[in-house]
């Protein structure tokens, strides 16, 4: 029985994986930001429109089943990064998301200079 499950995890895992590659691989107009991803790296570079959006943004709510010590922890973060989006939109900077399988390299929010709205 519980090789079962085990083997149903499993295929649920992979169709989700298979599931979740299609919907990314779709092309779609990506008018603002800029991703530039290879060799395990991503930065997404969101321009001031962006930032002022995500800094502005509807933070939404995790399901009603979520305990509340993640579901603290998920406000904290949500809402300490639209704080600091607030703070580079204010100055007039851009902001990006930087995420990488190697744990050695810098990850995370920042902020930039830009010149593009």
């Amino acid at each position: 029985m519980f090789t079962l499950f085990k083997k149903l995890a499993a295929a649920l895992a992979i169709a989700g994986v298979i599931t979740t590659s299609l919907a990314v691989a779709m092309p779609a107009p990506a008018d603002a930001a800029v991703a530039s991803c290879g060799s395990g790296r991503c930065t997404i570079y969101l321009n001031k429109s962006e930032t002022r959006a995500f800094a502005n943004g509807y933070v939404p709510a995790p399901p009603t089943a979520t305990p509340w010590q993640l579901k603290g922890a998920y406000y904290a973060l949500a809402y300490g990064h639209r704080w600091i989006a607030q703070q580079y939109a204010s100055w007039g900077w851009c902001s990006g998301f930087r995420l990488s399988v190697y744990p050695w390299e810098s990850q995370g929010y920042f902020g930039y200079a830009c010149n593009w709205n």
